[in-house]
């Protein structure tokens, strides 16, 4: 292990990146100091959509605390189609971030500070300085950057000026207890809206966390789109309040660290352009971090980001293009196929990739299709047999 000084590291922000990277070298042994803008714990947009096989994979202590769903279905819908596919023993956990987040956090032997807002970074030879709007100044070590899409380390170094953002829109909706019950089993995905964007539906214990992103929206039409689409599964949005934000999607690989500092999750870019998923990449490139700081090789870092996480959402951004430029054709295809579901769950779980999705549906799919075509023909043209009479004559 590297040598420690009074503070090895400083982490900026307090997200799951950011949390998980204090907890990862706090649990080494090396000092850490977090800096968070927002009092602890905070609210932040999320559908909250996770893997318990993932969480298990990275850390030695149990999520149940905080999960507050287990999905048992996930459902898909376009224009008047809907489709459930059902995920027995299915891995994907629903959470509230502001919990999840401070969960992680409480885990870590690490100093906290809020109310600490970025304004300065500077890097030399033997270690980083980061000044705050309220005139603190803390040194260490090393830095990781982990304060989201607009992050304010990456803009002092100069990185992610040519982003691509997605731009999101969520609510917390309080519905009747016949909608909740409707949407308890899993999460649900609206597409056919946007050329290049979905809807999503996903259930908390108490509530419906709903919301919208899309590429280059026009003005208005994120809230727009939401409210009408939620009306017509029962869900009003009237008097709640939405939640813009954006989401740094994978376009490309692009400069991500220095000599001593990292950009980890969506400080990186990391999230998935297809699905959106950004919790594992978050987690994941923290653990990553972590590992060039503790083996002296900051060098590696975004070789092995790009590795263990580029080279998927590289092929992720072919997925969504073909998916979104014949979105019934894919939607009739490989959407009804448990299959694809199953695949990217197993992605979730950290266990596969794009190409391994890629793979699966292909192979999956002609036989699905017959089997689709066969039971077709046979609910139409052979003679269907009476349910059995229950009269007691």
């Amino acid at each position: 292990m590297a040598e420690t000084s009074p503070t090895d590291v400083i982490v900026v922000g307090a997200g799951p990146a950011g949390a998980a990277a204090a907890y990862f070298l706090s649990e080494a042994g090396l000092k850490v100091v977090v800096l968070e803008k927002a009092p602890l714990p905070r609210y932040k947009p999320c559908g909250g959509g996770l893997s318990a096989q993932m969480l298990e994979k990275y850390f030695p202590f149990s999520f149940k605390p905080v999960f507050e769903v287990q999905a048992k279905s996930v459902s898909y819908a376009l224009g008047s189609h809907f489709i459930t596919v059902p995920v027995p023993q299915s891995p994907m956990r629903l959470v509230m971030r502001d919990r999840f987040d401070a969960f992680i956090l409480s885990h870590a032997s690490a100093e906290v500070c809020t109310d600490a807002i970025v304004t300065r970074v500077q890097e030399s030879g033997t270690g980083v300085k980061v000044e705050t709007a309220d005139g603190r100044v803390f040194e260490a070590r090393y830095l990781i950057g982990a304060d989201g899409a607009n992050s304010a380390v990456a803009r002092e170094l100069g990185f992610r000026r040519g982003r691509t953002l997605l731009g999101a829109i969520e609510a917390e909706a309080v519905v009747p207890p016949d909608v909740l019950a409707r949407f308890s089993d899993g999460p649900v995905f609206i597409v056919g809206e946007f050329d290049q964007g979905y809807l999503w539906i996903f259930p908390k214990s108490d509530h419906l966390s709903v919301g919208v992103g899309a590429l280059h929206p026009k003005a208005g039409e994120l809230q727009a789109t939401l409210k009408r689409v939620m009306l017509r599964y029962g869900i009003s949005l009237e008097g709640v309040r939405l939640h813009g934000h954006t989401i740094p999607i994978y376009t490309r690989r692009e400069p991500i660290a220095t000599a001593r500092i990292f950009l980890v999750g969506d400080a990186a870019g990391l999230v998935d352009p297809f699905s959106g998923e950004g919790i594992r990449p978050a987690i994941k490139s923290s653990r990553l971090a972590a590992d060039a700081i503790l083996s002296n090789h900051p060098e590696q870092y975004p070789r092995q980001v790009y590795r263990k996480i580029g080279i998927s959402h590289t092929l992720g951004w072919i997925v969504m293009w073909i998916f979104f430029s014949f979105q019934t054709l894919s939607f009739a295809l490989f959407v009804p196929n448990p299959v694809v579901t199953r695949a990217f769950l197993a992605m979730l779980s950290d266990r596969g990739n794009y190409l391994d999705t890629l793979l699966r549906a292909l192979v999956s799919s002609p036989g699905f299709i017959v089997t689709q075509i066969i039971k077709f023909i046979a609910r139409r043209f052979l003679p269907q047999r009476p349910p059995p009479s229950t009269s007691s004559d």
